[in-house]
């Protein structure tokens, strides 16, 4: 219902907001390090963040306790990036994984994509996951095999944190660049149908429309 914002950083912490009158209305502490991202679940009665300390931790939005009521600590390296469905949380990894956890029963599935994973985003239809890799590739899995469906390239990520996701209808795959450009690609057969300056720096994040036909991106020149 948009009435609460999470938000996290090098603090280490976690940031629970009432958007109506801005007051934090929780922190969260517990990880060791810096945080990369954070979600809610559906309901927004949890939030799980991930961690540089390698780590998930979800947190009890409900409770009064800052205290984790869970954590998966299986990576190798930093976690970058969260998905979550109904039953399960979607993670990407610097040690070159994509792992799902189903919290039904207890079971951790690890895709291993060779290269370090800054961000995922999971297709509208729920059936595919899209990987930002490290090596200037974006691969589209099949979530229910762990097949790679299809590899998308010619913008830059070697460096930055640089989201991606599907457009509305699933039909295209978007992402940003280092050089301040985004890229529209076709799903199927991986072509550029659109490439376009939109910034001076690196595009940082890219978020399509639910319904439209239109996006919002944001750079580190500062711009949205």
């Amino acid at each position: 219902d948009n009435s609460k914002l999470c938000s996290c950083g090098g603090d280490r912490q976690v940031f629970y907001w009432d958007v109506a009158s801005g007051r934090v209305i929780r922190k969260f502490r517990g990880h060791d390090s810096e945080v990369n991202a954070v979600k809610f679940n559906e309901y927004t009665s949890v939030v799980v963040s991930a961690g540089y300390d390698r780590s998930l931790r979800a947190w009890d939005c409900r409770s009064h306790s800052t205290e984790p009521i869970q954590i998966i600590d299986t990576f190798l390296d930093s976690v970058m990036s969260i998905g979550l469905t109904k039953s399960e949380i979607i993670a990407g990894s610097v040690d070159g994984t994509v792992r799902t956890f189903d919290m039904r029963i207890g079971r951790e599935i690890s895709d291993d994509l060779g290269q370090p994973v800054n961000c995922i985003s999971l297709s509208n239809d729920g059936n595919c996951i899209l990987a930002s890799c490290l090596d200037s590739t974006l691969r589209l899995l099949d979530r229910s095999s762990g097949e790679l469906l299809q590899e998308y390239k010619g913008h830059t990520c070697k460096s930055f944190k640089m989201d991606c996701c599907l457009t509305n209808t699933d039909a295209h795959v978007t992402g940003g660049s280092e050089d301040g450009s985004v890229f529209f690609w076709d799903l199927v057969d991986a072509s550029v149908v659109s490439n376009f300056r939109a910034h001076a720096s690196v595009v940082t994040s890219v978020s399509y429309h639910p319904k439209d036909s239109c996006m919002i991106t944001s750079s580190v020149d500062g711009t949205i």
